[in-house]
Parts: structure tokens; C-alpha cells; sequence
């Protein structure tokens, strides 16, 4: 396998990984709004967590299907990176301060809690995301007209039944459930 064909693995897997993200995030609002309390100041009161958890929400589905459907645009892979070393941030600040709360990474889907194992995969996801940042050869990422729609046919599915998973899960839950 070459490095190219590596990262472009790479790249496919991180874009899968934040629609279902994304997806099982945005069935989760209130969940994930209580994880984003958790690094907010208490002064911006309830309202302004649970925006910035639909923007993180929208902004993974929107940086996974933009990621997925064009591989080779290069910039998408520094914002991908820059997610992806965003992750690991806040795992390790997560797992600091607020050890064995549930992270809500992927909404109700999630049930592990800010961990050493929870560092360690989101450092295994911003590696991959080095990864992916690798130039690929122009002839393996060009996606044509067909070829993009039916990348964004998947990636909606990936999306939309991580939507669902979450929101089957989620049904009745308490979003504070498990907080330490």
C-alpha cells in the first residue's frame, strides 16, 4: 500500500467517522449541550451550550461530507486535522477535570466517559488525521460529478442512521445521566 492510498483511507474513515458523529450528535442535542457545559463558563448561561452543540453538530456533518466527497481538496484536510487535534484536546482536558463523565462524542451512542482509553483514541484519530493531511496523487482523488453524489448518498445514510441509532438510544434517557 502506498502512502497515498493510505491516506486516502485515512481521510475516508475520519469523514465516516464525523458523519456518524455528527449524526448521533444532533439526535443528542441536550445530551451533548450537557457535555459542552462542562468547558463553558457557567455565565454563558444554558441557551448559548446547547448552540454551540448543534454548531459542532451541523459543522462535523457539513466537514465530513465536504471531506468525503472531495478528497482532493486539499484545505479540507487541514480542517479535518484541526478537528481532529480538537478532540484530543478536549478528551485530555475532559478526562483533567471532569474524569468518568460521559463525553457524548457520538450523542446517546456513547457510553464511555472521559478516560486514558478515551485519549487514547482520540490521539489515534488526530494521528489519522496527520495521516490524511499526506498529499495524495491528483489521479486517486478525483471523484467526478456521478461518483460525488454517490459518495454523498452514503454518507447520508452513515449520517442518517447514526441519527437514528442515537435517537432510539436517547429516547426517555436522562441527558445528565452519569455525571460525576
Amino acid at each position: 500500500m502506498t502512502v497515498q492510498t493510505l491516506a486516502l483511507c485515512c481521510k475516508a474513515f475520519l469523514a465516516v467517522l464525523l458523519l456518524a458523529a455528527g449524526g448521533a450528535k444532533l439526535a443528542d442535542l441536550p445530551g451533548f449541550a450537557a457535555t459542552v457545559r462542562l468547558f463553558a463558563p457557567r455565565a454563558l448561561g444554558s441557551r448559548l451550550p446547547a448552540a454551540i452543540a448543534a454548531g459542532i453538530a451541523i459543522g462535523e456533518l457539513a466537514l465530513g461530507a465536504a471531506s468525503l466527497t472531495s478528497p482532493q481538496a486539499g484545505w479540507l484536510n487541514v480542517a479535518v486535522f484541526a478537528a481532529g487535534c480538537g478532540f484530543a484536546i478536549v478528551s485530555v482536558v475532559g478526562y483533567v477535570r471532569h474524569p468518568g463523565t460521559p463525553c457524548r462524542c457520538f450523542g446517546a451512542l456513547s457510553r464511555r466517559a472521559f478516560s486514558p482509553a478515551g485519549i487514547g483514541r482520540s490521539m489515534a484519530v488526530a494521528a489519522c488525521a496527520a495521516v490524511a493531511a499526506w498529499p495524495a496523487g491528483q489521479a486517486l482523488a478525483v471523484v467526478g460529478a456521478a461518483g460525488r453524489l454517490g459518495l454523498l448518498a452514503g454518507g447520508t445514510l452513515v449520517a442518517g442512521g447514526a441519527y437514528s441509532a442515537a435517537a432510539a438510544l436517547g429516547a426517555g434517557r436522562d441527558p445528565l445521566a452519569g455525571r460525576a
